[in-house]
């Protein structure tokens, strides 16, 4: 923005020396360095030259010595008080160093002086604009033009100030005039691109910013706004192209940085965006939108702890920046910070209480606290304001699965699939509202989306046909591995209703299954689980290949349709019978064999207990107890001790996670396993060892909803707790029942 509209001698001096007027005359011909010689000569001779102290000033605000050029053009206005340009030069010195108070005052007092002059209209224009307030800008632009109606700089002007406004079409029109003046007017021709690009007129928006790059090839500006274009256009590859130029020939500008790192980011290139964020804020530190988009981002990466630094530096710039509050609590819920998390929610909320966002992220927190009604609140909250936000309803749905409220759940689940019909997670938590319900023809079809699902491992690449159900006499089919080794198990007893229709199966599976299978499927040939998958189950000539998970769609399509198998597992007889009289030696009873934890790293805290809640066990006459919990025990076991006079015996020879051939002989060694639903469940339910399982109220699909066997394993009995965290009353039940145990 302009400076004014040239320099005169002073009204109190109308017949400057030779030497000012040779200086004048040099410093409009550009030569500013030379012209301040002169001015200082001039100066010299008579210290009391107003007006050459005055364009002294000029040419040092010329050459960046703003400081300077305050002093001298304000000891000019003393003396000059009713010249115009002095006052509105002393303003031009003003905004260069930021003050735009003292800036305004100027450009008023020289408007006041002479109206007739647009430099000072302008030039308030430009302070209101950089104060935000761009109706009172476009006033003073549209004064500036009834003066020059053709000035190009101040068209473009208003046309920024409109563009600020929403008034997009009118800004439109004066970018527009601005260029049919000055065609060659860069910034003009960028600020129609970036208007275009808001009113989606995206094409002419392109060709606006591409002739700006072909105008002024070296512009960073002209760059960075065909960057944001072409990124609007989805052409993201382009974007960080033109988002590079800009930065390489602006390296220290934080906008152009952190456009670059938003194109990056979209390109999922994150810790590139990373880089590019952090090199913003270092050069901007009050930057508070590259500071949220840094927080963002290290929140999408899974690094909450970097996430709250990145975003309380963004609301120190920016305290009441609603959504950056919320975004803090959200990082904050990731901590394990739920206090301060909701508390930030509420503060957002208290900031923009009608943004349907904020209370979503406020009930995602308490959700993860394990506040699920107060959660629900919060998002029936959020959908009273947006009833349409499909992501409300997934969580709603969310909090009254874990509530045990399955019915409403499946509910807002479908509702969220209804209006986003590809909402993975969605339609994967309808599923196993379904499943759990034993609505299982449904559910499995729905189950087919987990691959899209965020939480779950992309589907591996296979070249056979997949099998949807046709016959299989004769044909070889390739099942695949997925999830944990539980889910191997599970899904491993619907591999022999393949065989008994005349497959040849090909079973992958991991690695420490591999002998147990072997052992327990004749006929199926196995191979351990690779990633990428192992060469040998890239053959063609396999007819078909399926997921595990798959095989319920098409095998379990109801409950009528379990074998009722009481198993299809065999553990190495000799081992087995080794250890169980091992065992029996040690303790001189019926061998019950224990197991208190899973580490499943989303439902884990939920499914587990610790081993001196089991303490009831140790009252039941005769009984020994066996440790069949994986991972190191050693504490739980001596406390347990302690506190009940009973050892549970721990064999060090058995390592239940590295050898699970081992651990399948050492689970069928027990007369009765006593677990939570952890993988120690599933090889006793598979093995047909009698097992009681220990359930919270919302188990996982497998176990179903109000019974208390299984058709998945016939040797299993179920306990289930009235209400979560509560085992005491489960385990009271268990002690009852082993009691009254026939043995």
């Amino acid at each position: 923005m302009g400076q004014g509209n040239g320099y005169r001698p002073a009204d109190a001096n109308p017949e400057p020396s030779a030497a000012l007027r040779q200086a004048l005359s040099l410093h409009r011909a550009g030569r500013v360095a030379e012209a301040e010689r002169l001015y200082r000569q001039v100066l010299d001779g008579d210290p009391n030259n107003a007006e050459a102290r005055h364009l002294l000033g000029v040419a040092a605000l010329q050459q960046g010595r703003a400081e300077e050029a305050v002093s001298l053009i304000g000891q000019a206005a003393k003396r000059l008080k009713r010249n115009a340009q002095v006052h509105n030069n002393l303003g031009e010195a003003y905004r260069a160093l930021g003050r735009m108070e003292a800036a305004a005052d100027c450009y008023k007092r020289a408007i006041a002086l002479d109206a007739r002059d647009p430099a000072p209209h302008n030039n308030l224009g430009n302070v209101l604009a950089a104060a935000g307030k761009w109706e009172a800008a476009a006033a003073s632009y549209r004064r500036a033009l009834r003066i020059t109606p053709d000035d190009p700089e101040v068209l473009s002007n208003l046309g920024d100030a409109l563009r600020e406004s929403g008034k997009p079409e009118e800004a439109v029109a004066q970018f527009e005039r601005a260029l049919a003046i000055a065609p060659g007017f860069v910034e003009a021709r960028v600020s129609l691109g970036r208007v275009l690009k808001d009113l989606n007129r995206l094409t002419d928006a392109e060709a606006a910013c591409r002739r700006a790059v072909e105008l002024a090839p070296d512009h960073a500006g002209a760059h960075g706004a065909l960057g944001t274009v072409l990124a609007a256009r989805g052409d993201l590859a382009g974007a960080v192209d033109s988002y590079r130029r800009a930065v390489a020939l602006a390296p220290g500008d934080a906008t152009a940085l952190t456009n670059l790192g938003n194109a990056l980011k979209a390109t999922e290139r994150p810790e590139d965006a990373v880089a590019h964020y952090r090199r913003a804020v270092a050069l901007k530190p009050d930057f508070a939108d590259a500071h949220h988009n840094l927080g963002a981002l290290l929140r999408q990466l899974d690094r909450p702890g970097e996430a709250v630094v990145a975003l309380r530096a963004a609301i120190n710039v920016d305290p009441n920046d609603a959504k950056t509050v919320g975004r803090l609590g959200s990082a904050l819920a990731d901590l394990g910070e739920f206090e301060e998390a909701v508390a930030a929610c509420d503060r957002a909320i208290g900031l923009q209480p009608g943004d349907a966002r904020l209370h979503l992220a406020r009930g995602n927190a308490l959700l993860k606290a394990g506040r699920e009604n107060e959660a629900t609140a919060s998002f029936r909250q959020a959908l009273t304001l947006d009833p349409e936000m499909e992501e409300a309803h997934f969580k709603l749905g969310t909090a009254l699965y874990e509530s045990g409220r399955f019915a409403d759940a499946a509910a807002h689940f479908r509702r969220a699939v209804e209006l986003k019909s590809d909402y993975a997670d969605a339609h994967c938590n309808l599923a196993l509202s379904l499943l759990l319900d034993g609505q299982l023809q449904e559910g499995w079809r729905e189950s087919e989306w987990r691959w899209r699902g965020k939480d779950f491992d992309k589907k591996r690449p296979f070249p056979q046909p997949i099998w949807s159900g046709e016959p299989l006499t004769g044909k070889t089919i390739l099942v695949t591995a997925e999830q944990g080794a539980g889910d191997e198990m599970l899904f491993a007893g619907m591999v022999p209703d393949l065989t008994a229709v005349g497959a040849r199966v090909i079973l992958e599976c991991d690695r420490r299954l591999k002998p147990l299978f072997e052992r327990s499927l004749p006929g199926v040939a196995c191979i351990a689980k690779e990633v990428p998958p192992a060469a040998a189950t890239q053959s063609p000539t396999f007819d078909y290949q399926v997921t595990a998970g798959d095989l319920g769609r098409w095998l379990r399509p109801d409950l009528e349709s379990f074998p009722g198998r009481r198993s299809y597992l065999v553990a190495d007889a000799k081992r087995r019978d080794a250890l169980r009289a091992k065992y029996r030696k040690l303790g001189g009873g019926p061998v019950v064999g224990v197991a208190w934890i899973s580490k499943n790293k989303r439902l884990g805290r939920h499914k587990s207990m610790k081993l001196a809640e089991l303490a009831p066990l140790a009252a039941v006459p005769g009984v020994t107890l066996v440790d069949l919990q994986y991972g190191d025990t050693a504490a739980e076991r001596e406390a347990f001790e302690q506190a009940t006079g009973t050892t549970v015996i721990h064999d060090d020879a058995v390592d239940q996670m590295a050898d699970l051939d081992a651990f399948a002989a050492q689970v069928a060694a027990m007369d009765l396993v006593i677990a939570v639903s952890n993988t120690t469940a599933h090889m006793a339910g598979a093995l047909g060892v009698p097992a009681w399982v220990l359930l919270h109220p919302v188990p996982l699909y497998y176990w179903l909803l109000e019974r208390d066997d299984s058709p998945w394993y016939p040797s299993v009995r179920l306990f289930r707790q009235a209400r979560p965290g509560e085992w005491a009353a489960v385990v009271e039940r268990v002690a009852a029942a082993l009691r009254v145990t026939g043995w």
